[in-house]
């Protein structure tokens, strides 16, 4: 080990208390009132940090469904609850009508794009509320 390290880490602590020193002396010169404002700064903002946390009640899930079963479960915001589950039924649909055109869409033919459609089973495909 070398007799310098011994003497450097005694520099950093005579450094980190010069200025520890020097902060301690401007906080206080500023007068009697800037602790007690710094003091209510932080705790304000402990306050607020701690609002924001306990509003964030959003679950992590794509499916609305389970959401709407959570929020349920919690008896919070009743009149999201049907409207979630509402959009999670119309989800559900238009899933499975994109699963029926990607199944009609597997089937094509680059041979046959110039000819009807009639010979892919299941066309026309139904339209929704017609």
């Amino acid at each position: 080990m070398n007799r310098n390290a011994g003497r450097q880490g005694g520099q950093s602590m005579v450094e980190y208390t010069v200025i520890l020193a020097a902060l301690t002396a401007a906080l206080l010169a500023a007068g009697p009132g800037s602790v007690e404002e710094l003091r209510q700064g932080v705790v304000d903002k402990q306050r607020g940090y701690s609002y924001a946390v306990s509003l964030s009640e959003i679950p992590e899930s794509g499916d609305l469904q389970e959401i709407a079963a959570y929020y349920k479960r919690l008896g919070k915001y009743p009149a999201l609850q049907p409207q979630l589950a509402a959009g999670g039924q119309k989800l559900s649909q238009f899933v499975s009508q994109l699963e029926q055109a990607d199944k009609l869409l597997s089937q094509f033919d680059p041979a046959n794009a110039g000819k009807p459609l009639q010979h892919l089973p299941g066309w026309p495909p139904p339209l929704p509320g017609l």
